[in-house]
């Protein structure tokens, strides 16, 4: 799975805003995240169903890498917004029950890339509505190793593939005061059309503090679902943690 596009997106979300924004009446904000999450899975594989699951509390162990990237351009009600995201983590965990091994591991790697447009259908001074749609792309990779027991040999099964998700969203964000703010978010998406999940979603809860016109500092708690089928193997990956990024606008 390649995902050298991932610091290039961040880079263009960086740099390119503050040379449009000289040019026209958009307002632009760029965000780099921290993501520490948690991860379940279900795999069923040929010999079993596998599930493992590692806590935040693991997050040490388990995580080789996570983050998270956004790109947002508004202008009045409108706002076309892009993300991406990416995350490795393993997990050990028990093998099928009954069966000649000694233990099951879990690797998942997941990079998504997302472009939506909303429009806001509440727009006041402190408080606004957004609702709108647009797609999600994303590359999944899960390896699932069991160790065998006496003449028993090891067993490795991949699942893995890259499709695009239609989505629906909504974002509610409130102020609370000239620094304090807050952000929720929520979306669903896949339907089983064509290629896509069977069902993915995700929401997120925000905390932000603004230092000045351009800065801040926001975080939060996000989660993630994925279930689809992957030739004859259903599989049901969740992603949840806390996240802390710096935002700039533009």
């Amino acid at each position: 799975m390649s995902l050298n596009w991932v610091p290039t997106l961040a880079a263009i979300a960086l740099i390119m805003p503050g040379a449009a924004a000289a040019q026209s009446q958009w307002d632009y904000t760029a965000t780099l995240y921290g993501w520490f999450p948690g991860v379940s899975s279900e795999i069923v594989t040929p010999v079993g169903v596998v599930e493992g699951e590692a806590e935040f509390e693991e997050i040490l162990e388990t995580l080789d890498i996570a983050f998270l990237g956004a790109f947002e351009a508004r202008k009045d009600r409108l706002s076309l917004i892009g993300d991406v995201q990416y995350f490795d983590i393993g997990v050990e965990t028990e093998p099928p029950v009954g069966l000649p091994y000694s233990e099951a591991e879990i690797d998942s790697k997941l990079a998504l890339a997302s472009a939506y447009a909303t429009y806001a259908v509440v727009d006041t001074e402190d408080l606004r509505l957004d609702v709108g749609g647009g797609l999600r792309y994303l590359d999944l990779s899960i390896d699932t190793h069991l160790a065998g027991q006496g003449s028993t040999p090891d067993a490795t099964f991949n699942n893995e593939g890259g499709w695009a998700d239609v989505l629906v969203a909504a974002r509610i964000t409130k102020a609370f005061n000239d620094n304090w703010y807050g952000v929720a978010y929520a979306d669903v998406g896949g339907f089983g059309l064509g290629d896509s999940s069977d069902l993915t979603w995700q929401v997120a809860g925000s905390l932000g503090y603004r230092f000045d016109d351009r800065w801040s500092m926001i975080g939060g708690y996000r989660h993630m679902s994925i279930e689809r089928v992957f030739g004859n193997a259903d599989v049901k990956s969740e992603v949840s943690g806390p996240f802390l990024g710096l935002q700039a606008k533009f």
